[in-house]
C-alpha cells in the first residue's frame, strides 16, 4: 500500500504541471476562440557529398495543410495569451511561415533565426486580463500565414519539433 501511495504522490505533480499549461486564443466575431497548438514535422535534408567532403545537412520545419484552420477577422488580430508556468510574454514572437501549396514552413530551422516580431509594449498594444494578456498589433500584419511560438521551448524530439499556435491573416 506505501509502494502504490508513493507512486501516486509522485506521479501527482507531473499531472498537474501540464493543467497549467500555456493557452493562446484570437478574437474571432467578438468571442473568443482557442488556437489548437500544432507540432511541427521536421526533415532532415542531407548535404552534398563531393568527393570525400560531405556539406552540412539542412534541417526543416513544416506544418502540414497550406493554410491554417484559424482565420483571423482582420489584419491586426486580437490575442489572448496566458503563459505557462515560468513563462513570461516578452519570449512569445510572431513568425510569417512561407506558403505552398500542400504545407507551411519555417524560413529557418532555429527559432530565433527567423525574422519575428516579439509581443512587447513597442509593436503590440498589451493589456492584462486576469491571468492572461491581451496583445494586439499597432501596425497591420501581411496577409499570410503566421505562427505564434514561445521562443524559450525546449524543442521535442531527435529533429527538434516546436509547438507553435497558427492562424492566417487573409486579405482585406
Amino acid at each position: 500500500m506505501k509502494k502504490i501511495l508513493s507512486l501516486f504522490l509522485f506521479l501527482v505533480p507531473f499531472s498537474i504541471s501540464h493543467i497549467w499549461a500555456q493557452k493562446v486564443e484570437m478574437l474571432v466575431a467578438g468571442t473568443w476562440v482557442d488556437i489548437p497548438t500544432q507540432q511541427t514535422q521536421s526533415e532532415l535534408k542531407p548535404g552534398w557529398k563531393i568527393v570525400d567532403y560531405q556539406m552540412k545537412s539542412r534541417l526543416v520545419h513544416y506544418l502540414s495543410g497550406g493554410r491554417a484552420t484559424q482565420l483571423a477577422d482582420d489584419n491586426c488580430p486580437a490575442l489572448r495569451v496566458t503563459p505557462g508556468p515560468d513563462e513570461v510574454l516578452v519570449d512569445y514572437a510572431l513568425i510569417r511561415l512561407k506558403r505552398y501549396t500542400d504545407y507551411r514552413k519555417l524560413p529557418k530551422a532555429k527559432l530565433t533565426d527567423n525574422e519575428y516580431r516579439r509581443l512587447e509594449l513597442d509593436g503590440f498594444h498589451v493589456r492584462a486580463e486576469g491571468d492572461a494578456f491581451v496583445c494586439q498589433s499597432r501596425q497591420p500584419l501581411q496577409p499570410g500565414e503566421y505562427i505564434l511560438v514561445h521562443l524559450l521551448q525546449k524543442p521535442i524530439g531527435e529533429l527538434q519539433d516546436f509547438l507553435v499556435y497558427p492562424f492566417c491573416v487573409i486579405r482585406e
